[in-house]
């Protein structure tokens, strides 16, 4: 190796090592769609567009494994394991997609007894309410939204059945 060339590797090395920005290593995790869930990237590309003061803290985070969501505005993180963390997400978005078909055949199908939905309801309900980080939940907008959809979809039910409001 001549001495031109390991200079060249030694200064490679040099550069390697130095430290990034919170920008870079931002830019790094949006673009690593291998390590990084859909969500953890959405919630720094938001945080890292609108310059967000927790941008550095969000990284961090996502770098130690932990997905970020982002809620209305707000950054809150659910850890998970890495490397699967794409899928422990996707297979946490199926349970709830089928929990929430199951609660819905249960609650207006004759056929299925009331104590068996009741039973599911509270248990979700159960778990709900030991999550402490769902306590600013009802102050979100995207709760207010289901919560809004949720009694137009009631105040259609009842109309066309023939109820009054």
């Amino acid at each position: 190796m001549t001495k031109s060339t390991a200079k060249k590797a030694a200064s490679k090395r040099r550069e390697s090592r130095k430290p990034q920005t919170i920008q870079q290593r931002a830019a790094r995790v949006i673009a690593n769609a291998k390590r990084y869930d859909t969500d953890t990237r959405a919630a720094i590309s938001r945080a890292l567009d609108e310059g967000h003061a927790d941008l550095a803290e969000c990284v961090k985070r996502a770098e130690r494994g932990e997905t970020i969501l982002d809620i209305s505005g707000t950054t809150a993180s659910v850890p998970t394991m890495r490397p699967e963390s794409a899928a422990a997400v996707s297979e946490l978005q199926n349970f709830a997609h089928h929990l929430a078909e199951a609660l819905r055949i249960a609650r207006y199908s004759p056929m299925i007894p009331a104590s068996l939905y009741n039973g599911l309801a509270d248990a979700l309900l159960d778990f709900e309410n030991d999550l402490p980080s769902l306590d600013r939940l009802g102050e979100s907008e995207a709760h207010i939204l289901i919560t809004l959809n949720a009694f137009i979809e009631q105040t259609a039910e009842r109309t066309e059945k023939g109820g009054a409001r």
